[in-house]
């Protein structure tokens, strides 16, 4: 059995390179300017190839007093096609500047958020990052996590002292419409939070009905206890009401079969009584309803148009018709979560987090047309 090889040494790479030990350090360190020549320089850094050499991280850790580590605790996300891009984007960051992450998954028994916070601690994470599938209420204190923190895609029940936590969306009276920046800010919080304009995305979703001419609305929506389905609702009710219509709210669920089954009683009604435009609180929940409609034989778009939220990948894309739909910004925000947590490690701020609110684009596909008048089947293209 081959004997296995020594891992070779700064000191090693000085010799290699007929130079002295802290020549090996600047170079390796990006410290030469003014101080050693490209010749030099290179010489170095050929030997340090030559020899396979690797800094060692725990040496790293002792002179910098960081582990470049960011702890990451979820929950099913990590398995999931449709959010997990929150979390494929929030890592690619942190490899893009340095850092590589540990992960530990609360869906599995036993694992709780204390317990997580607990073990990646253990490890001298240099940060966290909590993130969720939903939109939903987490609790995180100073006490319990004393390093940087930040939440992607959902509210700290914990705010700062003498102050209480934002509301959970965006109401009529903080949204901005289409003056306002890709993302805005509420707060004060505890620790910075990372989460997408539901409102918005449900106020753009009925004004994309009601542009086109469609005055039967309905919604098909969700769980009432669910933050993301308050405020979807909200918003495609605040729409309407500027427009003088008075919606339909239907419950249906979030999964394809709630779609189908809602779809079906809907369509199972008079034509001239039967929404012509309906929203969708997800995705899964339309391709539902598009396969209802199929069935009864009626035409989407040109007989009813129908918008999903979510924007889930290799799916909304796929439908027959393909989906228009309201996206998350489940990219961005995961981005801008991972920057702003690395920020803080690396030059720690004094100002007062906040929440920063994305907002959700319209992509426009193939499922929403002009209305057809009187019920009856029109060729009017979809509208662009």
């Amino acid at each position: 059995m081959p004997t296995p090889r020594k891992r070779a040494t700064s000191q090693d790479v000085a010799n290699l390179a007929g130079v002295s030990r802290a020549t090996v350090s600047m170079v390796l360190n990006d410290r030469t300017e003014g101080t050693v020549s490209t010749d030099t320089r290179k010489k170095v850094l050929e030997a340090a190839k030559t020899l396979q050499y690797t800094r060692s991280r725990a040496a790293l850790t002792l002179r910098e007093k960081q582990t470049r580590t960011i702890g990451i605790i979820s929950d099913e996300i990590m398995t999931s096609p449709w959010a997990g891009r929150m979390l494929r984007a929030a890592n690619q960051t942190a490899h893009e500047r340095g850092y590589f992450t540990l992960s530990m998954d609360r869906s599995i028994a036993g694992i709780t958020q204390e317990s997580a916070i607990h073990t990646l601690l253990e490890r001298e994470v240099d940060g966290l990052l909590i993130a969720t599938m939903g939109a939903v209420h987490v609790a995180v204190d100073r006490e319990s996590a004393p390093v940087p923190i930040a939440l992607l895609n959902c509210f700290n029940t914990h705010a700062p002292e003498g102050s209480v936590p934002p509301p959970d969306f965006m109401t009529a009276e903080r949204f901005m419409r289409e003056e306002s920046p890709t993302v805005s800010v509420t707060g004060p919080t505890l620790f910075p939070e990372f989460v997408p304009d539901d409102y918005e995305g449900g106020f753009r979703a009925a004004r994309r009905l009601i542009d086109v001419g469609h005055k039967r609305i309905a919604v098909f929506t969700g769980d009432e206890t669910v933050i993301a389905k308050q405020a979807r609702d909200a918003g495609f009710f605040a729409a309407c009401r500027e427009a003088g219509i008075k919606p339909r709210f239907v419950t249906a669920g979030w999964n394809l079969d709630d779609g189908f089954r809602a779809g079906a009683q809907v369509l199972a009604e008079p034509v001239e009584r039967r929404p012509t435009g309906i929203f969708c609180i997800r995705d899964r929940v339309a391709a539902g309803l598009l396969q209802a409609a199929a069935l009864a034989g009626v035409d989407v778009p040109h007989e009813m148009s129908i918008i999903g939220f979510d924007d889930e990948d290799y799916f909304a894309e796929c439908l027959t018709p393909p989906l228009t739909t309201i996206a998350l910004p489940h990219i961005e925000m995961g981005r801008a979560a991972m920057s702003a947590l690395i920020d803080e490690i690396e030059q720690p701020k004094s100002t007062v987090p906040d929440r920063a609110i994305f907002r959700c684009p319209l992509v426009e596909r193939g499922t929403v047309a002009r209305p057809a008048e009187n019920g009856l089947f029109t060729n009017e293209g979809v509208v662009g």
